[in-house]
């Protein structure tokens, strides 16, 4: 446990399989970031993370929300789960890093934005990805005009056929086996959608208009017993951004593993292959004009494309079954925003947006179409090393 007085306390809430990567991360902020102590509901789940990791637990939430030392409280709940404890903890005058989604609808997110406000608290939610060097660099290079004026992006966020592979044998470093049954109830779009539209949105703007479809394609998902009520496995969106870009974000749990996110200029193309990887390169492809260079392209691909100087060399890079992100960069993020009163990047009004547009891409029954999206944030600084 980092024991540095003058860093930021935190607690822990939720034990889960996605709270070992943030408390493998927590090394990576020494000096920043102080674990005061974690909670689970599940006293079984609360004593093998504590068991793993050498920390303290609390008894109850409560008294989680109670100490004096604890400064942010990390809500790592299922996702159903994220509105009450968040609710709780703002409550109690703690500030709030949720993971994603921060809630299930934007009336949930919008909520907790605005109890957030009253109690004069600051809350932010994951997807931190955006913060990486992998998408600085990427977000550097549109800024410096490197493929031109920016018309069109994509981005590709299937996962295969989950269901068909060996999850079950997918376990954290505390034991806990990767949450099947809640990640198929939840949805591919809205556990993967924000990786892409936090970064298009920093990168654009704001999404004004959304014009999505969805689909549940294989209801059996192949669990024990049968969901009751699994979530679409597919989505597709068009997104209209402020500036005039617009953006096609695909998710699924059904076609072939592709995380590609593409950004397309007048003067060429930047690739990231995978936004999970904070040391994935990005690449940079100049627009094809002769015969013989668009053949080349057609059967070729990416052939010919240079790699982009990183914003930075990332501090972090993932061993074998270990995370490629930092998964407290957010955390940090958060709290550095705390201490030096700036806006935080991830913030409230972010995280709405976020939120909102999600929905629009899982749900687009709930919507007008093409929906469009009432929420908006302040524009958003790259990180100062990238800037």
């Amino acid at each position: 446990m980092t024991n540095d007085a003058g860093s930021a306390g935190l607690a822990i809430v939720g034990c889960g399989y996605v709270a070992d990567s943030y408390r493998r991360c927590l090394r990576l902020h020494d000096g920043e970031l102080r674990l005061v102590g974690v909670y689970d509901r599940d006293p079984k789940r609360l004593a093998a993370f504590a068991a793993c990791w050498g920390d303290r637990t609390y008894a109850s939430l409560d008294a989680a929300l109670a100490d004096p030392d604890v400064r942010i409280v990390v809500n790592l709940t299922t996702p159903e789960s994220h509105a009450d404890v968040t609710a709780a903890a703002i409550a109690a005058g703690k500030h709030v890093y949720s993971e994603k989604p921060l809630g299930m609808t934007v009336g949930e997110a919008e909520n907790m934005r605005d109890q957030a406000r009253a109690a004069g608290v600051r809350l932010a939610a994951a997807p931190c990805s955006m913060l990486g060097e992998s998408a600085q660099t990427l977000w550097a290079a549109v800024r410096r005009g490197a493929v031109g004026r920016v018309a069109l992006a994509y981005a590709e966020l299937d996962d295969g056929m989950v269901h068909r592979a060996n999850y079950r044998d997918w376990k954290s470093r505390s034991g806990r086996v990767w949450p099947a049954r809640g990640e198929f109830e939840t949805g591919c779009t809205f556990e993967h959608a924000g990786y892409a539209i936090t970064l298009f949105a920093a990168m654009f703007g704001p999404v004004r208009r959304v014009t999505a479809f969805s689909a549940l394609l294989i209801p059996d998902k192949r669990t024990d017993p049968p969901l009751p009520h699994p979530a679409p496995d597919f989505s597709v969106g068009c997104l209209e951004f402020d500036g005039g870009v617009v953006a096609r974000i695909t998710n699924s749990v059904v076609a072939p593993y592709d995380h590609r996110m593409r950004v397309v200029g007048e003067d060429g193309v930047l690739e990231l292959r995978e936004p999970w990887d904070y040391a994935s390169p990005v690449r940079l492809r100049r627009a094809s004009q002769s015969r013989l260079a668009r053949l080349i392209e057609r059967k070729f691909g990416s052939l010919g494309a240079s790699r982009v100087t990183p914003a930075r060399k990332t501090p972090f890079r993932g061993g074998r079954g270990e995370p490629t992100m930092d998964f407290m960069r957010g955390v940090a993020e958060l709290a550095e925003s705390i201490r030096t009163g700036r806006p935080c990047r991830l913030d409230e009004d972010f995280a709405v947006h976020v939120t909102e547009v999600t929905e629009m891409l899982q749900h687009p029954d709930r919507f007008d179409r093409p929906a469009v999206v009432r929420s908006s944030f302040a524009p958003i600084a790259p990180m100062d090393w990238a800037a």
